[in-house]
């Protein structure tokens, strides 16, 4: 039963996990607050993610609805009786603000944000999703062209914030004219618990390169496994481990059989999709991610956070995450050479990745905490 008196929050997402890695804390903290905290969701890609992320909400205490419509789904009929259910669920918990964040939860979010009188939306702009990357056929490019006149509108949300992760997000949106100024936040990040990453020396580490994302060519992942390649051929000793689920359902994923076909080779290990990352990033001694763009990727200030020395391409959000030569190193993107030529100077050299890791630490402590992004979302609720 919800109290009359309870301030009402939900965040609309494309999938659970999501929520679970990039929004829980704040959920939380508004549950300490009194709010009542409502998630609604689409579908999971795969039924492991499905089970585990249902566990964790349930353990976090967290209300979650699952409307019929998928992160990557484009039939006009399953997309319009999604955002039905959506606008479904808004009416009837009537909430006093939205926060959505992912493509297609934006998107969903801001329609039921403004058709349904919802006083605050609160819009998280990080990974823009396939429809924006890669190369873009007529069909695709006329999906975004709608996707980007709908979400037009949905800025026009009489009290509307948009939150973005990078600098770079937030100079284009201002420059196309879609937003002013005073509508814009900048918050580099989702935050990190900087407790559930501490106490992770280097030491301890065993000689594993970590990739921690989803199983798609956006990630890098082909350019991970080239490098992999040849540096099990230089360093036999060194694992290389692929932690992420496949998501089958996204068209730039990689196919379960392609990627236990790299496995059968003993190029790399698949670990597929892990509830636990911080016991993850505690057994890796560097962490890779060779992504060809991102808003701010959380994995890279969880690494920060781990104190893991990271290698990364230079582009949007990845860029912004690191120290380049403090705390990791920069390669081009798409550069499977340079990804392995990094790799290798870091595995050759464990006080390089001592010192980086340190300094990994420090900047996560100044810049990344979870408390400081905490107290900026709950600035913007109640502006």
């Amino acid at each position: 039963m919800i109290q009359a008196h309870s301030k009402r929050l939900a965040f609309i997402i494309n999938v659970p996990a999501f929520f679970l890695s990039h929004r829980l804390p704040i959920a939380v903290a508004a549950k300490s607050k009194g709010w009542h905290v409502e998630l609604i969701t689409g579908q999971s890609s795969s039924a492991k993610m499905e089970a585990d992320s249902a566990r964790s909400l349930e353990q976090a205490g967290i209300a979650h609805y699952t409307a019929p419509f998928k992160a990557t789904g484009t039939n006009p009929l399953t997309e319009a009786f999604g955002l039905w259910h959506v606008l479904r669920q808004v009416r009837k918990t009537k909430p006093d603000v939205i926060h959505t964040a992912s493509p297609k939860g934006n998107l969903y979010g801001g329609i039921a944000a403004r058709l349904c009188g919802v006083p605050k939306l609160v819009i998280a702009v990080s990974g823009q999703g396939y429809l924006f990357t890669g190369d873009a056929g007529p069909v695709k490019r006329g999906i975004g062209a709608l996707y980007n006149a709908l979400i037009k509108w949905v800025y026009r949300h009489p009290d509307c914030t948009v939150i973005v992760q990078n600098q770079d997000d937030f100079t284009a949106l201002l420059g196309a004219g879609m937003l002013r100024r005073e509508q814009l936040a900048l918050i580099p990040g989702s935050g990190v618990d900087l407790a559930l990453f501490a106490d992770m020396p280097p030491e301890r580490a065993e000689n594993i390169v970590l990739l921690p994302a989803r199983m798609l060519r956006d990630k890098g992942v082909q350019e991970f496994v080239d490098a992999a390649r040849a540096l099990r051929q230089s360093h036999p000793d060194w694992r290389f481990v692929l932690a992420g689920a496949a998501d089958y359902a996204n068209p730039s994923a990689f196919s379960p059989e392609q990627i236990l076909a790299w496995v059968e080779e003993g190029i790399v290990e698949w670990w597929d999709y892990q509830a636990d990352m911080p016991a993850v990033f505690r057994q890796a001694a560097i962490v890779c991610l060779p992504s060809y763009r991102e808003g701010m990727p959380k994995c890279l200030l969880e690494a920060a956070a781990a104190g893991k020395p990271v290698v990364t391409t230079d582009v949007i959000g990845c860029r912004e995450a690191i120290l380049s030569g403090e705390t990791g190193l920069l390669v081009p993107v798409k550069d499977a050479a340079a990804l392995r030529d990094a790799l290798a100077q870091l595995i050759d050299n464990p006080s390089m990745r001592a010192t980086f890791g340190v300094r990994g630490r420090q900047l996560a402590q100044q810049k990344f905490s979870i408390d400081a992004v905490i107290e900026r979302v709950f600035s913007i609720y109640a502006g």
